[in-house]
């Protein structure tokens, strides 16, 4: 798919990655499929994307962008599979920063607090979605990050959370 979007398109630029996938629950009551679904959503998912749009991105430089979550770096418990996962994306990011300069790819990730999603409204129906970040908002930090006069903060995991009025 990359090959043909290389192909078709010209070169690859930029990488987003920000599917997710949870089912929360504790230790105890999650299944190995469960556990298994999350980590290939969350964590393959991005991994087989990077390692080959990296292979057309090496020639120019480029971005890569992940999303991963608040969740990644703080305990939640009856998140282990989300959080755990988040928190790879997390170390992913840092690691590919580091590996991945040599050829001007710049590795940024994301990690957002609340959102109002399908995803948050389906796991916290009785919260109220206006008092918390919206999609929106999370979408213009990621275009600031793509924007190519970006170059400052390659390397960094960026929390994103709704200021607080007073």
């Amino acid at each position: 798919m990359v090959a043909k979007i290389d192909a078709e398109v010209g070169d690859i630029e930029a990488l987003l990655n920000i599917a997710g996938y949870t089912d929360p629950q504790s230790l105890l009551t999650t299944t190995l499929e469960s556990f298994e679904l999350t980590y290939k959503v969350n964590v393959y998912a991005p991994f087989m994307f990077m390692r080959e749009c990296v292979k057309y991105m090496r020639q120019k430089g480029g971005k890569i962008l992940n999303v991963a979550s608040t969740a990644g770096m703080t305990p939640r418990p009856g998140w282990l599979s989300y959080a755990s996962s988040k928190s790879a994306v997390i170390s992913m990011s840092e690691t590919l920063t580091a590996e991945l300069s040599e050829y001007g790819i710049m590795v940024y990730c994301v990690s957002p607090g609340r959102c109002a999603t399908k995803l948050r409204k389906r796991l916290a129906p009785d919260e109220d979605p206006t008092t918390i970040m919206q999609p929106e908002e999370v979408a213009q930090v990621i275009c600031n990050l793509v924007n190519p006069n970006e170059h400052c903060l390659d390397g960094q995991n960026i929390v994103i959370r709704k200021s607080v009025k007073k």
